[in-house]
């Protein structure tokens, strides 16, 4: 994701590569922390990607150190939307080493253009494939043994961290032309599941697990970071204040360094509510989540962007529980979800249910997370910071 042959020369994890002065942009990526890396599973996420000549929109799995000289191994799988092909994104894998990468790129087309409304992108990993996804159909596949012929399925080896950033590449055969009259651009990200990869043992025999949803109500800061680096061939700085929530959406900007971030306007998403199933043909029939009330739209318009309030903001809302897709009679409006002790729900296990309860209401016992969502047992050591009540 960070090279077209080319080398990254920072250490990610450790932020190393701090601003470049002579960089006079400020973009934003957004990484999950390290100790939620995994090896294999499905990603999806609702977006509607930035786009203009000169930018790099993206959603991508990388291996944390990947980019060093050291590393014994360099580990990626990108969804990637080139500024000069607003109606395309590209899928790639990367493997090999640092300097001497091996990829597989290859561009799918989009409609409507990928600044022009929301898709669900998807991203299937798994030890013989990789697979890309956009609004539930398939549009690539990688296959080890038969269609890989540089073998990257099999070198894709160890866990990978979901990440999404924005930015302006000094390549132009590759992204265009920057014209810096049309920023700032934004990405936008509306929601992000993640599933972890269980062989026949998901949903009706899937290969598939849910194993968290984030709707962004407010930014958890146990799951995710802002990235401060940047990296050879970048023209940003990554600044973490140009990562917000507003509305409900969370939002990448890409702007011009001395500029104020302006009000944004959020942009609708009426086919991508996570309780929309029926209307969204992305969604797994394993989906399942905290989900933005239908009646409260996470796209109203008009409300001032407070970079000291937006990540802290709460945003209790009701939800829907779509548990079982082919019957829509199950989902039911709720203050919050309710446990099922014995996992009945569309044969989802119960520990891995995530359940949205009101952290102030006395009448509700269990662990939660800092985001208010109930965990079991099983799942507290999967979270940083946890409450009791």
């Amino acid at each position: 994701m960070k090279a077209r042959f080319f080398i990254a020369t920072i250490a990610l994890a450790a932020g190393a590569l701090m601003a470049n002065d002579n960089n006079v942009y400020y973009g934003a990526e957004l990484h999950e922390l390290d100790e939620f890396q995994t090896e294999y599973g499905k990603y999806e996420a609702r977006m509607k990607m930035a786009a203009t000549s000169g930018t790099v929109s993206s959603m991508f799995l990388y291996q944390n150190g990947s980019e060093q000289a050291s590393a014994e191994r360099w580990v990626e799988i990108d969804i990637e939307v080139l500024g000069q092909y607003p109606d395309k994104f590209q899928s790639n894998i990367i493997t090999g080493k640092s300097g001497a990468q091996v990829q597989s790129d290859a561009k799918h087309q989009l409609n409507p253009a990928a600044d022009q409304g929301f898709h669900t992108y998807g991203i299937e990993w798994t030890p013989n494939y990789v697979r890309w996804t956009v609004d539930g159909v398939e549009v690539r596949k990688t296959v080890k043994g038969q269609n890989d012929s540089k073998n990257q399925v099999a070198n894709l080896i160890g866990p990978q961290g979901l990440r999404f950033n924005l930015w302006i590449s000094s390549d132009p055969g590759w992204v265009g032309n920057l014209n810096p009259n049309e920023l700032p651009r934004f990405q936008y990200i509306n929601w992000i599941k993640a599933y972890s990869y269980t062989p026949g043992a998901g949903p009706n025999g899937s290969d598939f697990t849910l194993k968290w949803t984030d709707n962004f109500d407010s930014f958890d800061g146990s799951h995710w970071g802002k990235g401060n680096w940047t990296f050879d061939k970048n023209l940003v700085d990554f600044n973490p204040d140009n990562i917000f929530i507003k509305n409900g959406m969370l939002v990448l900007a890409l702007t011009k360094k001395g500029e104020a971030i302006p009000n944004v306007s959020i942009p609708q998403d009426t086919e991508g509510d996570l309780s929309s199933n029926s209307n969204n043909p992305g969604m797994s029939s394993s989906s399942q989540g905290q989900n933005n009330n239908p009646g409260q739209s996470s796209s109203s318009q008009g409300q001032n962007y407070n970079p000291g309030l937006s990540s802290n903001s709460q945003n209790q809302s009701n939800y829907q529980d779509p548990y079982n897709n082919a019957n829509p009679s199950n989902a039911q409006n709720q203050s919050g979800y309710v446990n099922d002790p014995n996992g009945t729900n569309n044969g989802e296990p119960a520990a891995i249910r995530p359940a949205r309860v009101f952290k102030d209401s006395p009448k509700i016992r269990g662990t939660v997370n800092a985001k208010g969502a109930r965990v079991s047992e099983t799942n507290r050591a999967h979270y940083q910071v946890d409450f009791n009540y």
